[in-house]
């Protein structure tokens, strides 16, 4: 990041101004996540220090004594990614004007190192704000567009066109792809009820296909009004022609999707994966995809990145993308400007968009 993106404050503007530190792992993501707006944004609002380069500087470890005099002034962090259990109670104590942490990412409690950090932190009242939201749009549009072109046999249509040059003697297209399209095609939704499931479902209401729903804690009414039917995981796996999985990689869920689930998926069927790669059983995965029946699109895998030996490089109906899905590019700039304009409202004594509980 060049020192000319970064806004520079008069010295009387900054005086009054609540102190700002940033704390990224690798420190050069705080230029790729905070953009021109962001920027602007924050630099109305408060005051940041920069380094010998006139970047804004970066603290990577609160305990360092170079740190020291940044981090007790600090009344506001600034974080994201790689930034994990930074905090425990002795920074906290080193902190006495911290009133807030702002998260460029899906949770900001990420930041704390225990229980212990966190039980101080909310008993003194300090507020935690994420961009998780903000994140998981993207994926939400991965998943649409996927579903979209999965429907279409978009990919089959593409290798055939490429391996050919063209059509070479002429293919009947309506012959060829007899069935696809997306009019009288079933999505399934697994973990429908997280924030990108929501969203995803949302979207989907644009089009003409069915959607069906797995997702324990939302209602047949609550399901209904995102345009989708409740259902049970075996109903999602056996009558969807594309199936999106959305389940967060904790324990109870690790391998939830394995042979037995697999099996019940239609011939020609995709399974989409976007989540993360523990959800599934990559061993069963590789033995249904060998089989040629069902088709895969994965954005994570596990292990992730995979081997270079794992066949799933190599099979034609499987399409992998480096994990993607997230914001990525100009993307995390709109991470960068909720974090800017959630502490704007915080300055200025209004309630956070994004709060997040803990």
């Amino acid at each position: 990041m060049s020192q000319q993106t970064v806004p520079t404050s008069s010295v009387a503007e900054s005086a009054a101004k609540p102190s700002v530190v940033f704390s990224f792992h690798p420190a050069d993501l705080v230029g790729k996540i905070m953009g021109a707006d962001a920027w602007r944004t924050l630099d109305l609002a408060a005051d940041y220090d920069r380094d010998d380069a006139g970047n804004p500087a970066v603290v990577e470890d609160f305990r360092d004594p170079e740190n020291a005099e940044r981090v007790a002034r600090a009344d506001y962090i600034i974080t994201g990614w790689g930034a994990e259990r930074l905090v425990d109670v002795s920074v906290l104590d080193a902190m006495p004007h911290l009133k807030a942490i702002f998260a460029a990412s899906g949770a900001a409690d990420r930041i704390f190192t225990d229980d212990e950090a966190k039980q101080m932190a909310k008993t003194r009242g300090i507020a935690l704000s994420n961009s998780g939201y903000l994140n998981g749009l993207p994926v939400a549009e991965y998943c649409f567009a996927n579903i979209l072109l999965a429907n279409k046999q978009f990919f089959r249509a593409e290798r055939m066109y490429h391996e050919q040059r063209g059509w070479g003697a002429w293919v009947d297209v309506q012959s060829v792809f007899a069935n696809v399209g997306n009019y009288e095609k079933t999505v399934g939704l697994v973990c429908a009820s997280s924030r990108i499931g929501r969203r995803l479902m949302t979207m989907l209401q644009m089009t003409r296909l069915d959607v069906l729903a797995y997702a324990i804690d939302m209602s047949a009414d609550e399901t209904a009004s995102y345009g989708a039917v409740k259902a049970d995981l075996d109903m999602v796996m056996s009558q969807s022609d594309i199936v999106s999985l959305h389940a967060p990689d904790i324990p109870p869920l690790r391998g939830m999707i394995g042979a037995r689930e697999l099996a019940l998926m239609k011939d020609g069927a995709t399974l989409l994966n976007s989540a993360r790669g523990r959800v599934v059983d990559h061993d069963a995965l590789i033995a249904e995809l060998q089989t040629g029946r069902i088709n895969a699109i994965l954005d994570v895998t596990w292990p992730e990145p995979l081997p270079s030996d794992s066949p799933l490089w190599d099979m034609p109906n499987v399409i992998l993308t480096p994990h993607i899905a997230g914001s990525t590019g100009s993307e995390l700039h709109a991470m960068g400007l909720n974090v800017a304009e959630e502490l704007a409202r915080h300055v200025a004594g209004k309630p956070l968009k994004y709060r997040e509980e803990y």
